[in-house]
């Protein structure tokens, strides 16, 4: 991902995700500056619609506690973080079923890997549960009051869910 992506991002999202879900330019550069490495996006072979974007994923390392809330800059990632913490991945939708997305989790999973981080983690959207379940992630308990709360920023029935690195 690179900075020129953002505008690209922000159209992509609008059609992925309603409204209360959607994030700044400023929480896509902050990911950007702070893990270059763990931001992806997927481009067409030719410029169309979105500047050619077919999807984009976010993600950076993290800890095990609660996963960070939406659209907030952060000044820093932890130190010792030991998840790799896939924030959003969204497709667009005439680029759905075509493994945009998969191909995405994938090659940033494997970079998270390579990075030395061993546990993935995610909050899914009641809607896509059933796909994180079926890419090996499992809900965690929701075991306080905190982590509760996060998950109501996310929308009803959202899970917190995790698995072992490699995908």
């Amino acid at each position: 991902m690179l900075a020129s992506d953002v505008d690209a991002i922000l159209a992509a999202q609008t059609l992925a995700y309603p409204d209360f879900l959607l994030e700044s330019a400023a929480f896509f550069q902050n990911r950007l500056a702070l893990a270059p490495s763990h931001c992806w996006v997927a481009h067409a072979a030719a410029p169309a619609e979105h500047g050619g974007l077919l999807g984009y994923l976010i993600s950076y390392p993290w800890d095990a506690g609660l996963p960070p809330a939406l659209d907030v800059t952060l000044e820093s990632l932890p130190a010792g973080a030991d998840h790799w913490f896939l924030h959003d991945c969204a497709v667009v939708p005439h680029a759905q079923g075509l493994g945009v997305g998969q191909a995405l989790v994938r090659a940033a999973a494997s970079s998270a890997l390579e990075g030395g981080l061993r546990r993935a983690s995610l909050v899914s959207l009641e809607s896509a549960t059933g796909y994180w379940r079926r890419q090996g992630y499992a809900p965690m308990a929701v075991a306080s009051a905190a982590l509760a709360a996060k998950l109501a920023g996310y929308g009803p029935h959202a899970r917190y869910m995790s698995r072992e690195l490699p995908l």
